[in-house]
């Protein structure tokens, strides 16, 4: 033992120096905060509201900012320009991940699709998910949506002030449907694990999280000295323990049925041709479903508390909804277009709250020159989405919520159209790293937003005294993507005829 604390005291130094020497760039410096020797910026980047830190780098610093752990270099852009030209327009170089440790080599054993770099995994992964999620496969899927968002509105008569296990559940039930081809459990047992799942491992790849992401070379000293190893494979085992049961179930069923239809069944179609093990068939399916449920879920969660906050928005867009619904018809997606000012309000929602607000990192293959920086091949690239939602000149009062900012073209254009609510705002990310499920999340959360609104009126809750209870957008949950935490607001049905509607099953399809 002492043998090993005695070389793995020679080996830190040698390495930090090694980082630190070639962590120096030459040419225009590229800006950014003072760091320390050796170790950089590893331990002044707070892992809690990460991205206010970027916030202010941002506005001291500008819309590029580079930060080093260790000798690996960080780059925080704030600008969509900057993103769409590196990411999206140079995304043959900038389309990687950087190989991570804890989350990537023991956590996921590098199977899952967010950490996958460039190469052929990765576009047979991205080949199933577009078979799935692609905008006319989207279209199937719009009964489904209306059975599922009409179960949310039942729910929400039976017991309004448990929207915070309600709203989750409906986006949940139906890539639950879609990815295993059964309905999710009364009990939600699956959608709370796989929940804890997605809080640990949106958690575990946050630059800084784990000291073996920045200094890798503790990787190879022993168990007894590395638990966070244990840790990682305990994690690992407990996702492959929920997602394995849930596509090895539709395996049983499809001996059963071999017509079967669902996205793990046509994995298990593939296997052969595709030279898919089983375990990298868990991690697809598991990953259409935490994705699935994360970040739909949080928007929607947003949704609520921007609507318990701000009454006035949401009275506008009841009143333009009640011009084209009456209280006997809940809304379905025929009348989409003659509905802007909702199509508005969701995409104020998406910029004002971005559930993504720092993009999941991208990773540099080679050198690249930028504005006179020389950027360095194994960079790690970050898009700061919230201080691109909250950039004063393109969105005036940006911490106000304003749909009007939005309503800047005529009705039944192109732009009311639920393909298209990315459009004007971020939140779907940039480049061959866009969100492969952006169709069906979209249409999912416009069918939800739209009954909601049409049906209750969203309020804060009140005290004993009868007064409205403050309500915290800043407390919420931490790591690059962010749901707000349980906060005090009601569902108050807006009349009894449409409690009488919903209760009587009018607009199911």
């Amino acid at each position: 033992m002492g043998i090993l604390l005695n070389s793995a005291g020679l080996l830190v130094p040698i390495l930090l120096a090694y980082y630190w020497i070639n962590g120096r760039s030459t040419g225009k410096r590229i800006p950014g905060p003072r760091a320390h020797p050796f170790v950089g910026h590893t331990f002044q980047v707070p892992t809690i509201h990460t991205w206010k830190y970027y916030e202010n780098l941002w506005h001291q610093y500008g819309p590029i900012v580079k930060l080093t752990f260790a000798g690996d270099d960080i780059l925080i852009l704030s600008d969509p320009v900057d993103a769409q030209e590196l990411l999206a327009r140079r995304s043959r170089i900038y389309s990687s991940r950087r190989p991570l440790v804890y989350a990537g080599k023991y956590q996921s054993n590098n199977m899952r699709f967010t950490l996958l770099p460039y190469g052929e995994m990765f576009k047979r992964h991205i080949a199933a998910f577009h078979s799935m999620l692609e905008p006319r496969a989207v279209g199937g899927y719009e009964g489904l949506q209306l059975e599922k968002s009409h179960r949310l509105l039942v729910d929400l008569v039976k017991a309004p002030t448990e929207f915070f296990r309600h709203v989750p559940r409906f986006p949940a039930s139906l890539i639950f449907l879609l990815t295993f081809g059964q309905e999710l459990a009364e009990d939600s047992k699956d959608l709370v694990e796989v929940q804890k799942v997605l809080a640990d491992f949106v958690y575990d790849i946050n630059p800084g999280a784990h000291v073996v992401d920045t200094f890798p070379f503790l990787d190879y000293l022993p168990d007894i000295l590395s638990p966070w190893r244990k840790e990682a494979l305990r994690k690992r085992k407990r996702e492959l323990t929920l997602y394995g049961r849930l596509c090895n179930e539709v395996k049983d069923r499809m001996a059963q049925d071999p017509e079967l239809e669902c996205f793990t069944a046509r994995l298990f179609d593939q296997q052969k041709t595709q030279s898919m093990p089983d375990e990298e068939i868990f991690y697809i399916a598991g990953t259409a479903f935490a994705s699935g449920t994360g970040t739909s879920a949080a928007t929607l969660l947003w949704f609520v508390m921007a609507m318990a906050m701000f009454p006035a928005a949401q009275k506008k867009a009841q009143e333009e909804l009640d011009s084209v619904f009456g209280p006997d018809t809940v809304p379905d997606f025929s009348r989409r277009m003659d509905l802007p000012y909702c199509f508005a309000l969701i995409k104020e929602v998406i910029r004002w709250a971005p559930t993504v607000s720092l993009s999941f990192p991208h990773y540099l293959d080679e050198d690249d020159e930028y504005k006179g920086y020389t950027i360095r091949k194994g960079t790690t690239v970050i898009s700061s989405l919230w201080n691109m939602h909250h950039n004063e000149e393109e969105f005036p009062d940006s911490y106000g919520f304003n749909p009007d900012r939005f309503m800047y073209k005529e009705p039944g254009t192109d732009f009311f159209n639920t393909e298209t609510l990315g459009l004007g705002n971020y939140g779907f990310g940039f480049g061959r790293r866009e969100c492969p499920g952006q169709h069906l999340a979209a249409k999912s959360m416009w069918i939800a937003i739209v009954r909601m609104l049409w049906g209750f009126h969203i309020e804060p809750l009140k005290d004993g005294n009868g007064m409205p209870m403050k309500i915290d957008p800043d407390n919420c949950t931490e790591g690059l993507t962010s749901r707000p935490n349980p906060f005090p607001a009601n569902f108050i049905p807006r009349s009894a005829a449409h409690v009488e509607t919903i209760l009587s099953g009018e607009g199911r399809s």
